[in-house]
């Protein structure tokens, strides 16, 4: 074997290497992300007043308050938030569908919304830890958030 094989070899085990690592990091966030999000899903009515000690969106250890994800009248589930997170997710949530602003909703459109507010949690905590994990995963949510505000009552899942 010459010295430019040998060469060549290391740098294909050096990069191969490395593409393992950051698979793996990226399967660890991906797991991070849904264990994360399966317990805004499947909270009880119960733990939607438990406050965390973080902020979920940017882990900001600041003042924290509890951030509806629907908007109370929609959903009973919150996520933690600081002051900052919680305005701006607030803020976002008026730009949502007129029917947002009006309670007893189709279940349709609870879902809609409980998506909505999914949705936004996830690109602002994109924005705030600079991981494009969540951000993509927010644009999957777009076409199902579509279908369902057009949607007559059918129900959703994980009420």
């Amino acid at each position: 074997m010459n010295h430019q094989q040998i060469f060549s070899l290391d740098l294909s085990v050096l990069v191969n290497s490395k593409i393992g690592t950051l698979r793996d990091d990226t399967i660890q966030v991906i797991d991070s992300a849904e264990i994360w999000l399966n317990g805004i899903l499947n909270q009880s009515q119960a733990e939607t007043s438990i406050k965390k000690k973080r902020c979920e969106v940017c882990c900001a250890d600041s003042i924290c308050e509890l951030h509806h994800v629907a908007g109370r009248k929609h959903d009973f589930r919150t996520i933690t938030a600081c002051k900052s997170c919680h305005a701006e997710l607030s803020e976002s949530q008026k730009t949502w569908d007129a029917r947002w602003y009006k309670p007893n909703q189709q279940q349709s459109l609870k879902c809609a919304f409980f998506l909505l507010g999914l949705h936004d949690i996830l690109l602002l905590k994109s924005k705030k830890t600079a991981n494009t994990i969540y951000e993509e995963l927010a644009k999957k949510l777009r076409q199902e958030i579509s279908t369902l505000l057009k949607l007559e009552d059918q129900g959703c899942q994980n009420e």
